[in-house]
């Protein structure tokens, strides 16, 4: 099973955004628990000074005047006020009630205990407080309902709350669009590197990189140093070694004809002589095929305006004649000057390599047809026998030949074909001639 590779920017986005999400949870949680810690203090010392004035005021007039029923009078509806409602008091000399607030009436015979209480009163809650003179036999009690802390309470949490969740979808986004743009460089130098050529070893410049994929960068451009050292010396090699044996196999091939005439009356050297001067061929045509190669890899092909009808006519009238000796016909269908960036010392040799293999491999009597649209569309298609799904895929590598009829080559003739459509920006594609043969496909640049 293949793992899914792990997002950068969703790990930095989790990294970031799960913290800050944690963090203003835990700010609600101890903005509540300590708001709520100082709502109570806050109130119940509000509770504590409402008796203590209470017992003050109530205090003169019970113990000097002998008053023990004090009415409170009509109330001015000026000074009323919404949370006047949820409070209470009593006031108690010995067993009577001296006082009370009208919203103390519903308590009816219910004394809460010294202290302060939490009491339920008519299913709601209550916060008592109740001061007990025993010096002077007097008991004062002030309450409130639970409701007034909770509305006060809400009130904060909602200022609090509020905030927090109008500000951190804007920091989830603006931490979203700064991890995208920190990315960009990364984004970039993938970019780069994916849309290179296959032969563009060039360092990766180092300009706008961030610091911390900077040393990748370096690494990269080392791993490019080693690689195109790696593969300057098996171009050098190749091109040494073929230049080297051009000269034996020219030696080796003017002594085999000279050998040929001589022996031209003794039969029973003339076929190995045969033989010898054929594989001497072989040979030289695999060194010239080496040659070229290294030349095509090795050269920084110029491209410029290239007449492709033009190269395409020469290429064919240069093979019509192989075709003709051997019975093939060449069919074509060819635009006029259809102009295109290209290399117009290479591109014959493209041309020519793939010609080359149609007519090799098409049967006496055969048809190669080729066609070269006005978009600088090229297609070449024989009905020889074609070539399996897994040698398309390998047969643009050197030395490697798919074919099973017995046909002679280098096997390089295509890693030619593919290192000049490389150098073009062109791909090859290959695709089954029905009923039988292949179809080679390329799409070149055209200059308008």
């Amino acid at each position: 099973m293949i793992e899914k590779p792990v997002s950068l920017r969703r790990q930095l986005l989790l990294w970031i955004s799960i913290p800050v999400l944690i963090a203003g949870f835990l700010t609600a949680i101890l903005a509540f628990t300590f708001s709520w810690h100082e709502i109570e203090e806050v109130y119940d010392a509000q509770l504590v000074h409402s008796a203590k004035v209470l017992l003050q005021l109530t205090e003169h007039e019970i113990l000097e005047n002998g008053r023990v029923d004090i009415q409170l009078g009509a109330e001015n509806p000026n000074l009323q006020h919404r949370y006047e409602k949820k409070m209470a008091f009593r006031v108690w000399h010995g067993e009577k009630l001296v006082t009370e607030s009208a919203n103390a009436e519903a308590f009816g015979n219910f004394e809460a205990a010294p202290g302060f209480s939490d009491q339920h009163i008519q299913g709601k809650p209550w916060r008592f407080f109740v001061f007990v003179d025993a010096e002077n036999n007097l008991r004062v009690e002030t309450s409130e309902r639970y409701a007034i802390r909770y509305e006060l309470i809400g009130q904060l949490m909602t200022s609090l709350i509020i905030p927090i969740l109008l500000f951190i979808p804007m920091i989830l986004a603006i931490v979203w669009i700064g991890v995208r743009k920190s990315l960009k460089p990364v984004v970039r130098l993938s970019h780069a590197v994916d849309t290179r050529h296959s032969d563009d070893l060039a360092p990766i410049t180092s300009t706008d990189i961030p610091q911390e994929i900077l040393p990748l960068v370096q690494a990269l451009n080392r791993l490019f140093g080693r690689i195109s050292d790696s593969f300057r010396r098996e171009r050098e090699f190749t091109d040494y070694a073929a230049h080297e044996l051009r000269t034996p196999l020219a030696a080796m091939k003017t002594q085999t004809q000279v050998l040929m005439k001589k022996s031209s009356q003794m039969l029973e050297c003339r076929d190995g002589l045969d033989n010898l001067h054929s594989t001497i061929d072989r040979a030289t045509h695999l060194v010239e095929q080496l040659l070229l190669l290294a030349r095509v890899q090795n050269e920084n092909l110029a491209l410029e305006a290239t007449d492709l009808s033009e190269s395409l006519r020469d290429v064919i009238d240069y093979s019509s004649r192989l075709a003709q000796s051997k019975n093939k016909t060449i069919r074509t269908d060819i635009e006029d000057n259809v102009i295109i960036k290209g290399n117009a010392d290479s591109l014959p040799i493209l041309i020519r390599n793939i010609l080359d293999n149609a007519l090799k491999y098409t049967p006496d009597g055969g048809a190669i047809n080729i066609v070269l649209s006005e978009e600088a569309a090229l297609s070449i298609k024989d009905t020889g026998p074609g070539l399996s799904d897994a040698d398309k895929a390998r047969v643009f590598d050197r030395f490697v030949r798919a074919d099973k009829t017995g046909q002679t080559g280098s096997g390089l003739g295509l890693s030619i074909v593919q290192s000049i459509a490389q150098a073009h920006s062109v791909s090859i594609q290959l695709s089954d001639n029905r009923p039988q043969g292949l179809i080679v496909e390329m799409k070149f640049e055209r200059v308008s």
